[in-house]
């Protein structure tokens, strides 16, 4: 019976949801499973922190594009996202990043793409060795356990030092297709590259938003002064000047043109302020009411405008869907800037 059911199985149209990241493991990975034959759609989890900078995540979700001659889908899992970063199940790593709960996430949704398409099995880039926390050979199981898609995980640029997958056991896959690259080097996947005719590429990254120093600052202050966090909340930790002006009141100013543009986009803070008789920042602001720290505000906010003739710095306000103006008088304070940034 099961060997009827496996040669059943086997004449079945195959189809292979990959992981992808936009990085050439997995773009190897889509031309690998494509030349074995597969059907491969690529799918993309777009969160907050990884879209590209001066995007946001309704500008990818739920859209189909095209990336050389595969489709990937790109999927918003922001919330889900942000629920782990503030608890992570198996904690950060040099950082703030839940490397694990990351991965585990991902994997997990893509097993819900995976059903709802379709597809027989995911695949994935991940090299065995490449990255401490999360491709060690038991976090590559823990993941592949958790995720709940043990035996049809396939990583096919380290397969053949991986136990055999139910794509290889049921040879959908050709085992001997496959890979045994492992470590850091990259030689061995820029050498596939040239074999697959892949001349573009992007370098490799130089690292997640959540590990660097000026992230964990930043996030630190939130979780110390905020209960709820939303979206909008993590969105505007990656742009601008941040000051933390009081427990309940920060200030975030754009630090150039694009960076102004771009938090005119993010829907955070009740209060805006924007000068207009000079060069200057755009900025956000978390405010209650209180007139001293609006006053702290618009004295930072004119530190960083090229100062007009006058000395006086108009900036138009809009706070609770009301707008206004206020002028700034006087010679800003650089120590009171240096005293209320966070970094």
């Amino acid at each position: 019976m099961w060997v009827f059911l496996k040669e059943r199985v086997r004449r079945v149209a195959k189809k292979a949801v990959v992981l992808f990241s936009g990085g050439l493991d997995s773009l190897l990975t889509l031309k690998i499973l494509d030349k074995a034959g597969l059907d491969v759609l690529g799918v993309h989890f777009v969160t907050w922190f990884n879209t590209p900078k001066y995007t946001l995540p309704e500008d990818f979700a739920d859209e189909v594009r095209i990336y050389g001659r595969f489709k990937i889908k790109h999927i918003d899992v922001s919330e889900e996202h942000r629920d782990l970063l503030i608890r992570p199940r198996y904690g950060y790593g040099s950082g703030m990043n839940p490397c694990l709960d990351c991965k585990i996430l991902f994997f997990r949704k893509a097993k819900e793409f995976c059903e709802h398409t379709g597809a027989h099995f995911v695949a994935s880039g991940e090299v065995a060795g490449q990255r401490p926390m999360t491709q060690r050979l038991n976090t590559l199981r823990l993941v592949e356990k958790e995720s709940g898609l043990s035996g049809y995980l396939l990583r096919p640029l380290s397969a053949k030092l991986l136990p055999p997958t139910v794509p290889e056991q049921l040879r959908w896959v050709d085992r001997d297709s496959l890979y045994k690259i492992s470590g850091r080097s990259r030689k061995p996947q820029m050498e596939l590259a040239e074999k697959y005719g892949i001349d573009e590429y992007p370098s490799p990254a130089g690292g997640c938003l959540l590990t660097e120093n000026q992230f964990q600052i930043r996030f630190n202050d939130l979780l110390r002064y905020t209960d709820e966090v939303s979206i909008d909340d993590l969105t505007v930790l990656r742009y601008g000047r941040h000051f933390r002006l009081a427990p309940n009141c920060k200030l975030v100013l754009g630090r150039c043109q694009q960076e102004n543009e771009h938090l005119r986009r993010i829907r955070w803070g009740k209060l805006r302020l924007d000068p207009v008789n000079t060069p200057g920042p755009f900025g956000l602001m978390q405010w209650t009411g209180t007139r001293s720290l609006f006053r702290m505000a618009l004295a930072i906010s004119a530190r960083y405008c090229d100062t007009p003739p006058n000395g006086s710095v108009v900036f138009h306000v809009r706070y609770d869907g009301q707008e206004r103006e206020a002028t700034y008088r006087g010679t800003a304070s650089k120590l009171l800037c240096e005293e209320k940034i966070l970094i």
